[in-house]
């Protein structure tokens, strides 16, 4: 009787450890506001999650909140926790709890809440595309980046590279959704990352690695299924509209406004004679809309690939009529204060279209080699040429990201797009008044 009641006591000590969640991703904060956030986990099963948190302002007292939500009942097993009531620009301290037990942290659990838009806040939002850690297991990028604060860190395409060609992907549905959640889960693994994720108010979007294989678009089989995973690994503001599928949205700092576009839900196939879209008709007037209604004094469209450039490839000018019908409607709408963010290029460089019917000139920071070549891309291929005329920089071919420096008064808001190196050395750095991206007879 006595063993009965051992074995017994033994068993039940044991249980909750043998059935305990376990944090297997995350935290990642996501969209964040001036007075909310969101916390991103994936655990191995389902899971009650809490997320305690502390918040200092400014001559304000220490104040305690609580969030909580449910991992999903399938596999993967995600959750966003809703941070609400928080203060502008308080910096953020929080603790990641599974089924009423501490996580121990992996990483810094502290971020900053957005600024007001009181139109003289200073900030920068940094971003960067491509990174392979099957290539490039160790990746400073993310470090340095970490060491900025910026106030957003955009990840722009190519964040994980899925097999190619499609092939490759198999038969079975489960594998297939399975296994774009490991490579999915597998760049947040990467200790700079895990870190700038925990720290960072993060955004996604999708480039053709991490939609599908090498050059994918909507004819990809499995489009459904990477689509519905993304979402799952993501705590944006949203995905696509009711009406339109994909992964495009917008968010604001103060007085910029981001458009991420989806590259690849809708596009022609790129062998097609007759392609005429990237984006699809449904996403451009949304995108259009945004415009006209937006009162941002910058407007920052970003997607995976080139917007501007003119050249052969993946370039959006190669779609038809559709990206020069989209800027003669801008131009002729008046809309001021666009500039375009890039990736996929392997090389870090500044791209500048000025026709001579355009209100005024379009730059394109583009940033890509985060973390995906050992070896910089050689200068005599397609992507490592350099002269071309819409070349406004050098072409950086080492490790680099993206920064965005916004500061100024009302009036002389200005943005300095910068090109920065894992030393931390600037390579590429031009400076843009709101004046600059404005057509002259509103001057």
């Amino acid at each position: 009787m006595i063993r009965l009641l051992i074995a017994t006591f033994y068993i039940l000590s044991i249980t909750p450890y043998i059935q305990a969640a376990e944090l297997i991703a995350g935290p990642m904060v996501g969209h964040t506001t001036t007075n909310s956030a969101r916390i991103w986990v994936e655990t191995d099963s389902p899971a009650k999650v809490q997320i305690t948190y502390w918040m200092a302002t400014n001559n304000k007292p220490l104040a305690k909140g609580t969030a909580n939500a449910m991992t999903g009942k399938d596999a993967p097993h995600t959750a966003v926790v809703k941070l609400a009531g928080l203060n502008p620009n308080a910096q953020i301290h929080y603790e990641v709890r599974l089924d009423n037990r501490t996580v121990r942290p992996l990483a810094p659990q502290v971020f900053y809440t957005m600024p007001k838009n009181d139109n003289e806040v200073n900030f920068m939002v940094a971003f960067g595309s491509c990174m392979n850690p099957s290539t490039v297991p160790y990746q400073p990028i993310w470090e340095k980046a970490a060491q900025y604060r910026p106030a957003a860190f955009l990840y722009i395409g190519d964040i994980n590279y899925l097999p190619s060609p499609e092939a490759e992907f198999g038969e079975e549905v489960a594998l297939v959704r399975e296994a774009i959640a490991v490579y999915h889960r597998g760049v947040r693994h990467l200790s700079g990352v895990r870190t700038l994720m925990a720290t960072t108010p993060s955004y996604g979007i999708w480039d053709d690695h991490d939609y599908g294989p090498n050059n994918s678009d909507r004819t990809f089989r499995w489009r459904e299924e990477t689509l519905e995973m993304y979402k799952h690994f993501w705590a944006n503001p949203s995905a696509g509209t009711p009406g339109t599928k994909g992964i495009f949205y917008t968010f604001k700092i103060a007085d910029v406004e981001f458009f991420m576009l989806d590259n690849r839900y809708h596009r022609d196939p790129e062998e097609d004679e007759n392609r005429k879209t990237m984006f699809g008709q449904p996403q451009l007037d949304w995108l259009k809309n945004g415009l006209k209604e937006s009162a941002a004094t910058f407007k920052v469209i970003v997607q995976g690939g080139s917007s501007v450039f003119t050249g052969r490839g993946e370039r959006w000018s190669n779609w038809g009529t559709e990206r020069d019908d989209f800027l003669k409607w801008m131009f002729g709408e008046k809309i001021s204060g666009v500039f375009f963010l890039a990736g996929d290029w392997h090389v870090g460089t500044l791209n500048r279209l000025h026709r001579p019917d355009d209100a005024y000139p379009l730059y394109e920071l583009l940033s890509s080699n985060s973390g995906v070549r050992k070896e910089p891309i050689a200068l005599n291929t397609s992507q490592g040429r350099g002269g071309h005329h819409q070349s406004a920089a050098k072409l950086f071919r080492g490790y680099n990201f993206g920064a965005l420096w916004f500061t100024g008064k009302k009036g002389e808001r200005s943005v300095a797009l910068q090109i920065i190196d894992e030393k931390g050395t600037v390579q590429i750095h031009r400076q843009l008044s709101e004046r600059d991206l404005m057509p002259k007879a509103e001057q």
